[in-house]
């Protein structure tokens, strides 16, 4: 719960604002191994976090299921087009999915260079079944069916964590320590829907893979935390809308609890004096809880001043 000096970990989720540091594109990262493992260790040297994951993002698998993706040049990229409507549709994508593919394969050279050269925790992103659902079937039309084809949407979830858990295999086998499974639109359900629709899912992943796996959902997901809390997982990452404190009441305390200052208004936009006194409320409130992680409660952006993420990893290690 503590790394092996006995101090608390720093793990913030950065990748998107290095490219200031290599003077690169965020789309040449996510597109080309070598410069994503450059800008991962040129960050690593910069600011010395003690645990690093690969870039964020959501449409790699997408992606290599034949979806189309708007890709800009410094913003994330986005699904153009949510096909599946009917099974007809789910079956041909069934049918062009050949394994391991397309952007899948940068990600996976990434983490084999981190492996070979990194000595911190070393970790990926896989996307979560549910999230993966609606971005083939569209988030809307996957609220409605939740309701009225449950039946549909299992049979999609189903597919769904099977490509996800090749995937997430194809990390660890890399060399990966942790694989995060990034499960956004979960937030969207209900308790008793998301032990239906979400939970069962990331739980096969775990059964199956055998290895560590951090859930994570954005936004406020309060109403979710005791169901997180059984879900398995090695560690919770938790946005910024959620009070850590108790969660670390709610769920066992072998489970890492992760985060979770905000990316948006203290990384981005927030001052020196505002960082450091948000990370030290945070680390104060945290002090006794064991099985906490500091880290952002998501993904740091793009345009993230440099000099902000120096001010939380100077402020974090003074206090440990």
């Amino acid at each position: 719960m503590l790394d092996k000096r006995g101090e608390r970990l720093i793990i913030p989720l950065l990748g998107a604002p290095g490219i200031k540091l290599t003077n690169t594109t965020l789309k040449e990262n996510l597109i080309n191994p070598e410069i994503q493992f450059k800008t991962l260790d040129m960050i690593l040297s910069e600011f010395q976090p003690d645990g690093i994951f690969t870039f964020m993002d959501l449409t790699v698998e997408v992606e290599a299921l034949g979806l189309k993706i708007n890709f800009p040049e410094n913003e994330n990229p986005s699904v153009l087009d949510h096909p599946v409507k009917d099974r007809e549709v789910l079956q041909d994508i069934k049918r062009r999915w050949k394994g391991i593919s397309g952007r899948m394969i940068t990600f996976i050279r990434v983490a084999e260079k981190m492996a070979q050269n990194f000595k911190v925790i070393k970790g990926g992103y896989v996307i979560g079944p549910f999230t993966l659902t609606g971005e083939l079937m569209g988030v809307n039309d996957l609220g409605i069916n939740v309701i009225d084809d449950p039946d549909f949407v299992k049979e999609l979830l189903e597919f769904s964590v099977n490509v996800i858990k090749e995937y997430a295999k194809a990390f660890f086998d890399a060399g990966v320590d942790v694989v995060a499974v990034l499960e956004p639109t979960a937030v969207i359900l209900s308790p008793a829907y998301f032990r239906e629709f979400s939970l069962p899912y990331f739980k096969y992943l775990v059964s199956e893979l055998k290895r560590p796996l951090i859930y994570h959902i954005c936004g406020n997901t309060s109403h979710l935390i005791e169901d997180m809390g059984k879900s398995d997982a090695y560690g919770l990452s938790l946005d910024s809308l959620v009070d850590l404190k108790w969660v670390a009441e709610k769920i066992p305390s072998h489970m890492y609890i992760i985060g979770n200052l905000d990316p948006v208004k203290v990384f981005l936009q927030g001052k020196k004096e505002d960082i450091e006194k948000k990370t030290i409320e945070l680390l104060n409130k945290m002090r006794d809880v064991k099985n906490f992680i500091l880290s952002s409660g998501c993904d740091i952006p793009v345009g993230t001043p440099l000099e902000n993420i120096k001010v939380f990893m100077e402020t974090a290690k003074k206090y440990r």
